[in-house]
This record gives structure tokens, sequence and C-alpha cells, in this order.
């Protein structure tokens, strides 16, 4: 299974640049998928909503997607440990923030990843994928 941030999920289901890097990085591959994805993907669609760049109704058939590809198994719901995905966030936060300069859900995100064994992590942000890599996290590129 592999992990993509929040970013990468919202290209995979809903037009934007890197979609089709994203889609061809992830072809065949099962994804996890998270409660923190859940939260921040379905406040991402609503702020495209709010912002005027998508309906209510191509944020409906997004869902319907994401809904379809959990039944299918090509996106696995997984339920983080939060006491050790936060233990493990705020030591990655202590150590990499003051080089780095990442934002807390990122790192969040990097130690869900870690925690669920994801064999690859998959970011089009910069700041997160330097904290992968200084995680040693295994990459897949898009």
């Amino acid at each position: 299974m592999i992990y993509l941030d929040t970013g990468c999920l919202v290209k995979l289901y809903y037009p934007e640049p890197d979609s089709a890097s994203v889609a061809a990085a992830v072809s065949g591959k099962v994804i996890i998928f998270s409660s923190l994805h859940d939260l921040e993907l379905t406040n991402a669609l609503s702020l495209k909503v709010f912002q005027g760049r998508a309906t209510p109704e191509q944020v409906a058939a997004v869902k319907s997607l994401i809904i379809a590809d959990l039944e299918a198994g090509s996106l696995r719901r997984v339920n983080p440990d939060w006491e050790r995905a936060s233990s493990l966030a705020l030591d990655i936060s202590a150590r990499l923030t003051p080089e780095i300069g990442c934002r807390s859900l990122d790192i969040l995100h990097c130690a869900q990843a870690k925690l669920t064994q994801a064999e690859a992590f998959l970011t089009t942000d910069a700041r997160q994928l330097a904290v992968a890599k200084a995680m040693g996290m295994p990459l897949l590129t898009s």
C-alpha cells in the first residue's frame, strides 16, 4: 500500500495541474485512506466550492468516486493510532521543522505513512518531500 498526501489525493480525483502524473504514478496500487485524508479532502473540495472553482455537483461526483474506490479496494481505509501518530509527529517537528519549515499537518501525514508502513509516499509539496526524505521513507515520484 502507498500513502499520498491530501494534495495528491485531490489531484487524483479532481482535475488540477499534475493530475495526470499523479494518476500515472499510482496506477494499479492500493492507496491508504485515513480519517485525516477524509477531513482534508472534504475541506479542500468545500474550499473549491467556496472559491467558485468547483460546483457542489462536482464535489458530490468526487465523493461518489471515493466511495466506489473504497468499496473496490483501490483505496484502503486505515484507522491510525492517533496517540502514536501524534507522538511521532511531535518528534519529527522538533527535529525537522527548524531546518525545513514544514507544516504540522504535513508532518502528521508523514508520521501516519510511517506508522502504516506504507511501501511508498507521494507528495508534490517540496517541504513535505524533504521531511519524508529525512525520515528515510521510500518515495514514489509523479
